[in-house]
């Protein structure tokens, strides 16, 4: 779930978005300078990036690979889950189960952010992929919709705090290397998203041939293994205040261990000391959210954080009991088009990558036109009568998305500042999670009220606009020029 990621609820995570994050074969090499020391003669570079940092891409691509294998093999079950666990209450009950995880996204995104850029992005990564696992496993063994919503609730607060950690950390990981950055973004996302080529069908098969229930067991299993591999991870976050002796903290664990060695405080003292403290990280979180708002790039690019919400919630929604009516399809059917979906991302996302990593400022060339062709090609899926025309219009989308998501990635690390990273991209999954969690079931009712297709449309329509606001809103602007902070 590190950058636009369909899993990202299923969570749907980027991480990813979720995360997903992108899908298919890595891009270019990355040639030229990197971040990192090296010895003489290069010996500590592989391809111009220093070993440790291959390392920690390698640690944290596997880990999410992990996580994608069991949430990719379950997405094509969860709609139709959904369905048989929901009864008579038809697309609207499917969307109430399916947004369940974004109410618990919704309240703890901003917390989780500024607690990402104090604490530390480690801590939230493993703890929080932890949860995940704890919440679909129990999924599995539920019986009712109330429990059901209750493990889903779980699984969403999972999701936050390992998303706001990764995708700060891949951000924190790519400064060592700017000139490559979107060539890291997108070998990460196609190496961590490859699975997505075979999980969805593979995932829909054994649904179909050994029961639904057995797909959560799978994800949880998977969602352990990840937050196992994350505890490997060293930390990455600078913190960016001074110490007490005027150097500065090596990490944030550091930065907030105890300063008296004596340890003598007594509980009135400690008591104030905590609320003083309190006050503090509000005031700073206030004046770093104030400074965010106000930059156009970051608004831009919360605009854009609300395309995918909308695609996932009409897809799980709309476009599932659409290709129902239409094609009869089933967990196994519905898998194969999200294979479609990440072959043709696979094709598209080296190019986009490659092209990024050439391209400064907001990329609009790359990431407007590509967002607004995807957008449109969804609506088609509201005129498909076969799996074939699914399958196009599936591929048609992959391979838009696959060409201008490392872009974004990219463009999203530029305008940031690292020490406001957390809480930016929690800004963004905010706005998310408002939708998703309104998404599917405001999806469902258009459903029930009108038909599928004027479902599918709208949401086409809504993610059109979304890029359209990143056309206007975004600066282009280098390096955080507009949010650099002291």
């Amino acid at each position: 779930r590190g950058g636009g990621d369909i899993s990202g609820d299923l969570k749907s995570h980027e991480d990813g978005e979720l995360s997903a994050g992108g899908v298919g074969p890595s891009g270019p090499g990355a040639d030229g300078g990197g971040g990192g020391t090296s010895s003489a003669g290069g010996a500590d570079k592989i391809a111009g990036m220093d070993r440790a940092l291959v390392k920690q891409v390698g640690i944290l691509a596997s880990s999410q690979l992990m996580l994608n294998l069991g949430f990719s093999q379950m997405v094509p079950v969860m709609p139709m889950f959904a369905a048989q666990m929901g009864g008579n209450l038809g697309a609207t009950g499917v969307g109430l189960i399916l947004s369940a995880p974004s109410a618990a996204t919704l309240l703890l995104n901003v917390p989780l952010g500024r607690l990402c850029d104090v604490v530390g992005r480690k801590p939230l990564m493993w703890c929080g992929t932890a949860l995940t696992a704890v919440g679909t496993t129990l999924t599995g063994f539920v019986g009712s919709i109330g429990p059901l919503i209750a493990c889903r609730l779980l699984v969403g607060a999972g999701s936050a705090s390992s998303m706001t950690g990764a995708s700060a950390y891949i951000s924190d990981i790519s400064d060592r290397a700017p000139e490559h950055r979107a060539k890291i973004m997108g070998v990460h996302q196609a190496i961590v998203g490859s699975v997505w080529v075979v999980g969805p069908a593979v995932g829909g098969y054994l649904a179909e041939t050994y029961g639904y229930r057995n797909s959560f067991l799978i994800a949880g299993v998977c969602a352990t293994i990840c937050s196992l591999g994350y505890t490997q991870l060293p930390e990455t976050l600078q913190k960016r205040h001074a110490g007490k002796d005027g150097g500065a903290f090596t990490t944030a664990t550091e930065a907030l261990a105890p300063s008296d060695a004596s340890g003598a405080h007594n509980s009135n003292t400690t008591h104030k000391d905590g609320r003083s403290a309190f006050r503090k990280h509000l005031k700073a979180w206030m004046s770093d959210v104030r400074t965010i708002l106000a930059s156009r790039n970051q608004q831009a690019l919360i605009a854009l954080a609300c395309e995918l919400p909308i695609r996932f919630s009409c897809f799980t929604t709309a476009v599932a009991i659409h290709a129902s009516n239409v094609a009869g399809a089933g967990p196994k059917e519905l898998g194969m088009l999200f294979t479609a979906l990440a072959l043709s991302q696979g094709v598209g996302m080296p190019i986009g990558s490659w092209l990024a990593d050439r391209t400064s400022g907001a990329k609009k060339w790359m990431i407007v036109p590509g967002g607004l062709i995807s957008s449109a090609s969804f609506a088609t899926l509201a005129f498909a009568t076969s799996q074939e025309q699914l399958l196009a219009a599936m591929a048609l989308q992959g391979f838009c998305g696959g060409f201008y998501r490392p872009a974004i990635g990219a463009f999203t690390a530029e305008v940031t500042p690292p020490n406001m990273r957390g809480q930016a991209m929690s800004l963004q999954r905010q706005a998310g999670s408002t939708l998703s969690l309104m998404g599917p079931i405001t999806m469902g009712l258009i459903a029930d009220m009108t038909s599928c297709p004027t479902a599918i449309c709208i949401g086409s329509a809504m993610m059109m606009v979304c890029h359209a606001s990143y056309a206007i809103l975004a600066t282009g602007d280098e390096a955080n020029s507009d949010t650099k902070k002291d």
